[in-house]
């Protein structure tokens, strides 16, 4: 494998609505690389998000891992991951109080570099995809917890706007110069 396929991955995690696609956005505009986007926001532009299945989440992760994989040979430096399994491991558990196995065993400490996590200090922006306004500051946590059960070191982006960007910007800097 050339080595220009072995770019760090960048996982932003967090909240609905905290900012992650715009963030990714921003951050491969700056690093002049790609994000990979969430897949279930696609899977549920054709699926009922209000019926979905343990099954459908499965199906989602097995993408989401599938897009990752595509987008490593187009990335430059860095590649930016708009969310993880993890994502999924937490709904899946919140909505249906289990986990896939597929899920549960692809979970590994060594899947991104870095972990970033969005804390909750962006507004609330409407989506006909979002439903969990109130679970905000629960999922987190719940994000928080998940990473120190991975024995995982992660970081939290703060602010708003573009000071929001400069602090994951700086945290990525950090971490790899």
């Amino acid at each position: 494998m050339e080595s220009k396929h072995l770019v760090p991955k960048v996982v932003i995690l967090g909240a609905e609505s905290t900012g992650k696609t715009v963030l990714c956005e921003q951050l491969a505009e700056h690093y002049k690389t790609v994000f990979v986007p969430e897949y279930a926001r696609t899977y549920f532009d054709s699926h009922d998000i209000n019926n979905y299945t343990v099954d459908d989440l499965e199906t989602i992760a097995k993408n989401q891992l599938e897009l990752e994989k595509e987008f490593i040979p187009k990335s430059n430096k860095y590649l930016f991951c708009d969310t993880s399994l993890i994502t999924v491991k937490i709904w899946s558990t919140h909505k249906f109080n289990k986990v896939p196995t597929f899920i549960t065993n692809a979970i590994k400490p060594t899947d991104y570099q870095l972990y970033l996590v969005a804390n909750n200090d962006v507004s609330w922006v409407e989506d006909p995809q979002r439903r969990n306004e109130g679970l905000r500051d629960h999922l987190f946590k719940w994000n928080k917890h998940e990473l120190q059960k991975l024995n995982v070191d992660y970081k939290i982006i703060k602010g708003v706007g573009e000071e929001r960007l400069k602090c994951a910007i700086q945290l990525i800097n950090e971490a790899f110069n």
